[in-house]
């Protein structure tokens, strides 16, 4: 699959950020230059399984020289439900392979470890190993992120001044993430698997009442792309009474682009 005909079109590589967002069960690129209105390219490719997806990306990847400029920026972004959270302080060199045992008893993959701003904390996860190595010897020195981190990182700069408790939803194809904040406190982050809107009121509800979150007072955010979006805010305002979208904001490079089928976390980032 060619997307890009003549690699002429691409001017100022440098000035460019490339990300690949890889799933699961699809992997997907972005491309934008920051100073540029309207910049922003994005391109999905779906698979029954991450082995599927990943060879679809490799099939696109070697059909497209693009991929082979000097980009200013490179991000890997891996999505996985297996992650857990740790303090930077305590995530030490001489705990740390007790710690990675006890977390990913199986260890499978490559573990990686990413510091997520104005939290004090990092994200822990495994990205496959094929997948870590064709990344490192496809780019010059690409950063890797987990989805989480751009996420928290986004929202927690973009209302720091916010004293009230929040919690953020992203609703996912087969399941929903779910972000809680008090002021600029980061509390709580962890990924549902769910398929029907019973299952993500549940896990919402839960989650609000296990915080003791107020539902006159606090926040809902709700983004993502679930057939049943809006159908879930109206049946949550029967029990929250502050709930409200979350869209991408309208940065120059997504001027004139429609960003509905765009991930949060990729804009985010």
């Amino acid at each position: 699959m060619v997307i890009f005909n003549n690699d002429k079109k691409i001017n100022n590589p440098e000035r460019l950020t490339l990300t690949i967002y890889a799933g699961t069960e699809n992997f997907s690129f972005s491309l934008y230059d920051p100073k540029e209105t309207g910049s922003y390219f994005y391109k999905e490719l779906t698979g029954e399984n991450q082995t599927d997806a990943f060879a679809a990306f490799k099939d696109v990847f070697f059909d497209n020289a693009f991929f082979s400029l000097p980009f200013g920026k490179v991000w890997i972004m891996y999505r996985t439900p297996i992650f857990t959270f740790i303090p930077n302080a305590i995530y030490e060199e001489k705990s740390k392979e007790d710690f990675l045992q006890f977390q990913f008893p199986e260890n499978q993959g490559k573990t990686l470890n990413n510091v997520i701003s104005y939290t004090g904390i990092s994200v822990i996860y495994k990205m496959p190993e094929d997948v870590h190595r064709f990344m490192l010897l496809s780019f010059a020195k690409p950063d890797f992120i987990h989805y989480s981190a751009p996420f928290i990182s986004y929202f927690l700069e973009k209302v720091k001044n916010v004293n009230n408790r929040r919690m953020v939803v992203n609703l996912q194809k087969k399941g929903l993430d779910i972000f809680c904040f008090s002021g600029e406190t980061f509390l709580l982050g962890n990924y549902f698997k769910c398929s029907n809107l019973k299952e993500a009121i549940y896990y919402i509800l839960y989650t609000w009442k296990q915080l003791q979150f107020s539902q006159l007072d606090d926040f809902l955010h709700i983004t993502g792309n679930s057939v049943f979006r809006e159908e879930l805010n109206n049946k949550l305002l029967l029990y929250i009474k502050n709930i409200y979208s979350l869209s991408i904001f309208p940065e120059i490079y997504f001027e004139g682009i429609n960003t509905d089928h765009i991930p949060f976390e990729l804009a985010a980032l």
